[in-house]
């Protein structure tokens, strides 16, 4: 059936109010918002052929699990879809297989084929449905391939790609997907429910089995109309599985892990297979090329990046804060748009700290932007509006939140979507691939680098490189291993895992007052507290090996590390798809295009963090992100170019006018944390938090950098548990 059959046979007008609808394969009852199908008995159901970006569900009831009637399972996909309508304000789709075992569901953002392109999406022979979230790109070439090869495309959306390369090539369709991307697909034929992830885990998508049924979904909350209840999985919280591995802090829900698919057949068995992983040359390879030509690559493979991600059919922007990743989106993005038109102009969007001068990057974004001739709309956040969204951050992204880091983002994605805009570029992830943060240079300096020395690069010696190791490490307080952490002697203790010390740095994000938050008992009741061991298994077997062997240089391991649990695990999350999707605005993120991520890591540890002579001899410094950096200068100020890499942080405001007068965080956690709630919890030690509580009240620091006092971290995170408590309707912990 093409698409013109449809809407001149049926009648059908997306997201209209109306008559119940009759036509070929089936009826349903369109209104705002929602285009669903009953499925008549015999028959396969269609709905009309939906876009991606935007929210999904599923079910599936494996044989010998019941299954309730067609009418409830459809009632039950769309209140699991009301739950999530923020997702996909545009339209929505549901199906239902002709045995009533599997259904589907799906919000709508419109980005592009705004005219056809809604979902579920089905082949021509109705036996193969599927949702997707996200993008893909490259979607027109693939397309036209296809097509000569005699497959049918029923929209001109890039999402049914996923149906015909299902259809052509089964389980081997993932290296043709580019992009960011979540799909569950249902085979008809074969009754078996396919899920997949994209490469990074940009889009989220969590499952669990509950009363037998399995389940797929955007985000956790999904699930509660299916009947399933949230219970707190202590192990995973205590241990900060959520950050370190797969669980979340909900017992027997999992992520899908970034770069995996998921097979559920009709027997109940769910297999989970990789098809993409993040993977490093050998420490000693040296790459054939010079150095100009691969900070030349990079720039063209990082511009053929943006140019993929400017495609919409909306109006887009870009996140623009006073970093160079961002700045360089924005001024690709610039060149790129004035190809076709010299005059145009793009519009950037920036957080403007205005309580903490020291900290606002909104007047670099500010010479950014007239050096581009870009319009900067400034986004004030102080801390009254942080805190005044912090508890819906909390229940849009499903974790812990111990910072304003998402809270900031929610902010500037409100404003996004106020001003029009449902797209927005955003420089995510160049931190993790080119070695941003201030942990990396440890494990950098902690091996020689012998591809760089076999280009040539200047380097320091072996007792140079240990001095300037020992230099930074008494200069920024980060961790080290232990001397005996690789030791295989008995007396030893058990041995680490990884040869690198990035973990240990970001364990201190979350331990700050390691186990005197728990009541008595829970902490054994856990298994123990150990969050660097927990990172630890958390990562590839394949990269634990490279890492003891030496095969992987340990800058490389490091990148790894953090590229799966701070960037994968959070960053991506709070602040990327929910903080963005909770406003229906797409955040593409130009960093993390898979083609520019595997040729950054074939490269010398040495061009990403580089070694510089100082004045003195023997005296070294280090340039972190040195190559992006050259890759980049044509785009950027000079400034920008030049200028070290600040952290980020959304400030709390500084103390009040009046010693004894409470500030917004301060009031908001006085107010919320109470005996009833932190005992209701379960888990937490009521003794110990009301002395904390009563100790940062009378007398917050006020930290350096942005930094939020430690004491009031800790309590944002108890704050985030009964924030989730309340939303998911969590039963006390009880052991």
């Amino acid at each position: 059936m093409t698409t013109s059959s449809l809407q001149s046979n049926e009648q059908f007008v997306a997201g209209g109010d109306g008559p119940k609808v009759t036509g070929l394969f089936g009826s349903f009852e369109p209104r705002a918002r929602d285009i669903s199908w009953r499925v008549p008995s015999g028959s396969h159901a269609i709905t009309p052929f939906y876009y991606p970006m935007c929210g999904l569900t599923s079910v599936f009831y494996p044989d010998g699990v019941n299954a309730p009637s067609a009418d409830v399972l459809q009632q039950n996909l769309n209140a699991s879809l009301d739950i999530i309508e923020y997702r996909g304000p545009d339209s929505r789709g549901t199906y239902v297989s002709p045995d009533g075992r599997a259904g589907l569901g799906h919000v709508r953002l419109s980005i592009i084929d705004l005219a056809t392109g809604f979902q579920p999406l089905s082949d021509e022979e109705n036996l193969i449905h599927c949702v997707v979230t996200g993008e893909i790109y490259d979607h027109d070439r693939i397309r036209a391939e296809m097509q000569s090869q005699g497959y049918s495309f029923k929209t001109k959306s890039d999402s049914e790609l996923v149906v015909q390369l299902y259809k052509r090539d089964g389980f081997n369709l993932f290296p043709h997907l580019r992009g960011e991307f979540a799909f569950v697909l249902y085979d008809v034929k074969r009754r078996l429910l396919l899920a997949a992830r994209d490469r990074f885990g940009i889009k989220p998508l969590y499952y669990t089995v509950s009363n037998g049924a399995i389940l797929f979904g955007s985000e956790m909350k999904t699930f509660m109309p299916f009947g399933w209840q949230a219970k707190w999985d202590i192990s995973s919280i205590v241990n900060h599985g959520d950050f370190g591995d797969e669980r979340t802090v909900f017992e027997g829900v999992k992520k899908l892990p970034a770069g995996y698919f998921a097979v559920c057949r009709a027997s109940g068995d769910i297999e989970a297979q990789a098809y993409w992983d993040l993977s490093y040359s050998p420490a000693s390879m040296a790459p054939s090329t010079s150095v100009d030509s691969m900070a030349q690559t990079i720039r063209d493979l990082l511009v053929e990046s943006v140019r993929l991600r400017l495609r919409a059919d909306v109006p887009w922007a870009v996140y623009l804060s006073g970093g160079i990743d961002s700045s360089s989106v924005a001024g690709i993005a610039t060149k790129l748009l004035r190809e076709k038109d010299p005059n145009a102009k793009l519009t950037a969007f920036n957080l403007a700290f205005v309580e903490s001068e020291a900290t606002d990057e909104s007047p670099l974004a500010e010479r950014t932007a007239a050096y581009l001739g870009a319009d900067l709309v400034k986004v004030e956040a102080t801390e009254a509006k942080l805190v005044g969204v912090l508890e819906e951050c909390v229940w849009h992204s499903e974790m812990v939140s111990a910072t304003f880091h998402g809270a900031g983002r929610f902010l500037l994605a409100k404003a996004i979507r106020d001003a029009g805009y449902k797209v927005a570029l955003s420089g995510e992830g160049s931190d993790e691939v080119f070695g941003g943060y201030p942990w990396f240079p440890l494990d950098y300096l902690r091996d020689p680098d012998p591809a760089a020395a076999k280009l040539g690069i200047n380097l320091p010696s072996d007792a140079e490189r240990h001095a300037l190791a020992e230099e930074y490490q008494a200069a920024t307080g980060m961790k080290q291993l232990p001397p005996n952490a690789l030791s295989l002697r008995k007396s030893d203790e058990p041995r680490h895992l990884l040869n690198i010390s990035a973990h240990l740095s970001l364990e201190s994000i979350f331990v700050l007052q390691g186990t005197a938050l728990y009541r008595p008992g829970v902490v054994e009741a856990a298994g123990g507290f150990g969050i660097p061991r927990c990172i630890e298994e958390g990562v590839d077997a394949r990269v634990r090996q490279n890492s003891i062997s030496g095969n992987w240089h340990s800058l490389n391991v490091s990148l790894y590390t953090v590229a799966k649990t701070l960037l994968g695990r959070a960053i991506l999350n709070f602040c990327g798809d929910r903080a963005d999707m909770a406003h229906a605005v797409e955040s593409r993120v130009t960093f993390l295009d898979h083609h520019l991520v595997e040729y950054v890591n074939s490269l010398p540890p040495s061009l990403k963090i580089r070694p510089v002579p100082g004045d003195q001899p023997g005296k070294w410094s280090l340039v972190e992100k040195w190559i992006l950096r050259e890759a980049v200068k044509p785009f950027v100020t000079e400034e920008i170019y030049l200028r070290k890499k600040n952290a980020f942080n959304p400030p709390p405001s500084g103390p009040p006018a009046v010693a004894s007068d409470l500030l917004p965080l301060q009031a908001h956690l006085k107010a919320r944390i109470t005996q009833e709630s932190v005992e209701k919890l379960g888990f937490i030690d009521w003794p110990f938090i009301k002395g904390l509580l009563a100790d940062y009240l009378e007398s917050p620091n006020f930290m350096p950098q942005g930094n939020i006092d430690p004491r009031a971290r800790l309590l944002m995170t108890v704050l985030s548990y009964i924030v989730l408590q309340e939303r998911f309707q969590v039963p006390p912990y009880k052991r």
